[in-house]
């Protein structure tokens, strides 16, 4: 027990460290320093709100046009004296200034509690969550750390925000700069819900000649009479017609309908690329939901300043607000726990559940897995604290460079879990063409999930030498890139040893089969422990892969997923709902009434997927592993220590 108290004290230390944000978000950064932080804004807001619902648009807003120029900075709250600030752009003279003196109330009655101590930035990001809620919309947990900036210029607002007459490919690319998917996007665009717009916004589409045609006639009427030619431009109109003062999913009703306000919105339902989502988002308000949360998130990482290059605002110059810190991050530097990762809705998926099916270094004890869990993810953090944001850099650098990364990282944690365990033998060469990655249902492999792995190590060495193994850095490299590819997060449990055997012959009988039926996939995943619902769950990763048609070049490959190749996401099963299973061992998981439910399910609920998923990747992890004094680190990946 004494032992168990120190590893558990130690973990509190780790934690404390952690929690201090160097480079990092944290949902509970300012748990020590500032805890009444949330509830404080909370009431600022609440109190601003009471008084004028514009609260609600200007507050998102601002915080749309804050991240999307200097990044999540505040830069947008300067003011200059002699005007040259980010809010003295042309683009941003419309911000209401309600808005503005919502931050600004929050920000005072933060600094009555806690002086010196909470960034503009984080304030802003709270109040934007804030008033979606209040508004109706879904809550979500808000990553806070942010410094604020110390760059405000006008000039560098130009280009860096959406037009109101962008097609899609602009808008994609105006969202790809900040790490935004087109997903995203769309799902983003649902706050004109809550917006407002001035006449002289629109106006060419519906004083042209011929009227847009992509406009509904009596919606053109209605936009004519509320702002005739040369109505004074400080008059504004409703974004949503229907329902202008509550988040819900009536926008993309209206994009359907032919009211979408500005052309940049009414693209996104007559683009053949996004209309699919659209209508999705039409009809499923859960899954625009799940999305709106997930765009939030990442959009608040967009540009953020951490660490101990800057000082965060305080109560210095008043013209000023007060002045803030640099410190670059990256846009995917902190994640969601296990609990909160399932933000789609449906069914949760309690942390118990992490047990099931047991666990084979512990001979199944489920009840101290817990604890150990703890312990052997302190062990790693302690030896190499770093080593998870050393990891995401690596992958997200090379995810730059070639989406291959996603699904052939993905892969390679399959092949190499199903063999000899988790324990990175599937990355051993040999000039002898024995090893394991040498046999034939290997060699499909894409290189670029070993040189993802490889690269990694190399990196995490320089950090901490001969600490962290090729299989933790291996599993860490698979949380990256499911989420990177817009699936959940989950935190991963650490301490694997890489194996001393890596030899072809065992393969063989140790891959599944692309024409297995349901008895013989159930058979090989519960040989490593695994369920017919995990089974089903870890299938979805076929959203992400790639095969190759029959008397072609075996380089030739083709998109597993024909709907969303490059997103995480449940279509997988309603791909196997249409009956557009690429492999049988596919298909029958829908075609066989043992599994179907569950193929309709994940089908239509994104969220349970996702939560079943969460466990089903976890218990893959603890596969066959090697910890204590089996196995070794290696210093490199390829070869056995000699």
């Amino acid at each position: 027990m004494e032992v168990v108290r120190r590893w558990l004290v130690l973990l509190s230390m780790v934690l404390m460290i952690m929690q201090r944000g160097e480079g990092q978000l944290l949902e509970n950064f300012y748990a020590n320093s500032c805890p009444n932080l949330e509830s404080i804004v909370r009431q600022e807001v609440s109190t601003k709100f009471t008084q004028t619902f514009v609260t609600i648009p200007a507050t998102l807003r601002l915080f749309f046009h804050d991240c999307f120029v200097e990044g999540c900075d505040a830069s947008v709250l300067i003011s200059s004296s002699s005007g040259d600030a980010e809010k003295d752009a042309k683009d941003n003279l419309s911000l209401a200034g309600d808005g503005f003196d919502t931050v600004i109330k929050a920000k005072q009655a933060v600094e009555t509690q806690c002086p010196g101590v909470v960034s503009c930035a984080d304030i802003l990001a709270l109040a934007a969550r804030e008033v979606v809620v209040l508004a109706g919309g879904p809550s979500w947990e808000v990553e806070l750390g942010r410094r604020d900036g110390l760059i405000s210029q006008a000039s560098r607002v130009t280009g860096n925000l959406p037009e109101p007459e962008f097609n899609l490919d602009q808008l994609n690319t105006l969202f790809a700069r900040n790490n935004l998917t087109q997903l995203d996007m769309i799902a983003l665009s649902g706050a004109h819900t809550l917006g407002f717009s001035h006449c002289d916004r629109f106006s060419s589409r519906i004083y042209s000649s011929p009227i847009d045609p992509t406009l509904d006639s009596s919606y053109a009427q209605q936009l004519m009479d509320a702002c005739p030619q040369n109505v004074d431009p400080s008059i504004a109109i409703n974004m949503d017609p229907e329902t202008p003062q509550t988040f819900d999913n009536v926008y993309y009703q209206n994009l359907i309908g032919g009211k979408g306000l500005f052309s940049s919105d009414q693209v996104l339902n007559t683009d053949p690329d996004s209309e699919p989502t659209v209508s999705d988002f039409a009809t499923n308000p859960g899954n625009f939901n799940a999305a709106f949360i997930t765009a939030m998130r990442k959009l608040g990482r967009v540009g953020v300043k951490t660490g101990n290059e800057e000082k965060k605002k305080g109560r210095g110059r008043a013209e000023r607000f007060s002045v803030g810190s640099r410190s670059p991050i990256r846009s995917s530097d902190r994640r969601p726990s296990p609990a909160s990762a399932n933000v789609h809705g449906g069914q949760k998926f309690k942390r118990e559940q992490l047990n099931s099916g047991g666990d084979r270094r512990h001979g199944g004890a489920e009840g101290r897995w817990p604890v150990l869990q703890a312990l052997v993810t302190m062990a790693a953090q302690v030896g190499c604290p770093k080593v998870e944001s050393i990891v995401r850099k690596v992958v997200t650098e090379k995810i730059n460079q070639t989406f291959v990364t996603i699904p052939a990282t993905l892969r390679l944690f399959f092949h190499d879990c199903f063999v000899e365990g988790c324990d990175a033998s599937v990355l051993i060469s040999s000039p002898n063409g024995d090893v394991e990655k040498d046999a034939p249902d290997n060699l499909s492999l894409a290189g670029d999930g070993f040189d993802t792995v490889i690269k990694a190590k190399t990196e995490v060495e320089k950090s901490c030498p001969r600490v962290v193994s090729c299989a933790d850095i291996l599993t860490i490299a698979t949380r990256e890139v499911i989420e990177l590819a817009g699936g959940p997060s989950f935190k991963v449990e650490l301490g694997r040893r890489d194996g001393l055997i890596s030899k072809a012959s065992r393969v063989t009988g140790n891959r599944l089969d692309p024409n297995f039926n349901l008895t013989q996939l159930n058979t090989m995943f519960a040989k490593n422990n695994l369920t017919q619902t995990d089974m089903i769950a870890l299938s979805r990763a076929h959203t992400l892969m790639q095969t190759c048609p029959q008397n072609v070049d075996p380089r030739i490959a083709i998109n597993m997923d024909p709907a969303t190749p490059q997103t995480f996401d449940n279509v997988y099963f309603q791909n196997l709902v249409a009956k557009k299973g690429l492999f049988t061992s596919d298909e029958v998981l829908f075609t066989n009434k043992a599994s179907q439910a569950t193929v309709i399910d994940f089908a239509n609920n994104p969220g349970d997927f996702s939560g079943a998923f969460v466990i089903a990747i976890r218990k893959l992890g603890r596969v066959g592993v090697k910890t204590g004094n089996a196995g070794q680190i290696r210093v490199d990946c390829t070869t056995f220590n000699s």
